[in-house]
């Protein structure tokens, strides 16, 4: 779905569920993942690698399948810096895009981020090539800080990521 600044959302999902990941979601994220590129079968280890080691994991949930993900880590987001709270990747299966699923995945890790650290900025990297997912970081409060070629050990395609930072 093309990304147009002036449109709407088509609605916000009253049916939808944000709750935390459990180990026996590793099938269904795995799927999830899988709307970003490759098979569900080839996503599966990397589901649960990380269902085990990311610090918050959020799924969205509708008619018992799950339709995204959020999560966030601590990681160096610039060399020689400190660990910060960085958003570890946030996905929502096409079919159900542009329905307010993402914001409130992305509004639930950050919510229970400042919940343990109320004062600790989290960070979030995009490619630049992506202005739907920049338009909604900004909508929820995070504001650009940099772009560059890489950040938090990440390679952007197209060569630029943006840099974004919440609090």
């Amino acid at each position: 779905m093309e990304f147009l600044p002036e449109a709407r959302s088509l609605r916000a999902r009253d049916d939808v569920v944000v709750r935390a990941v459990r180990s026996t979601d590793v099938g269904e994220l795995s799927v999830v993942m899988s709307a970003r590129g490759g098979t569900a079968e080839e996503h599966v280890d990397r589901a649960r690698r990380l269902i085990g080691r990311l610090s918050v994991l959020s799924v969205a949930e509708m008619d018992d399948a799950l339709v995204g993900w959020s999560g966030a880590q601590k990681a160096v987001i610039e060399v020689g810096g400190a660990p910060e709270w960085l958003i570890a990747g946030l996905t929502v299966v096409p079919a159900q895009r542009r329905r307010g699923i993402a914001a409130r995945l992305l509004g639930d890790v950050v919510a229970k981020l400042r919940t343990w650290e109320p004062k600790s900025p989290v960070f979030s990297v995009i490619n630049a090539q992506n202005p739907a997912s920049v338009a909604l970081h900004e909508g929820l409060g995070f504001r650009e800080v940099a772009r560059g070629v890489t950040f938090a050990r990440i390679e952007f395609t197209g060569g630029e990521g943006v840099l974004l930072r919440h609090g």
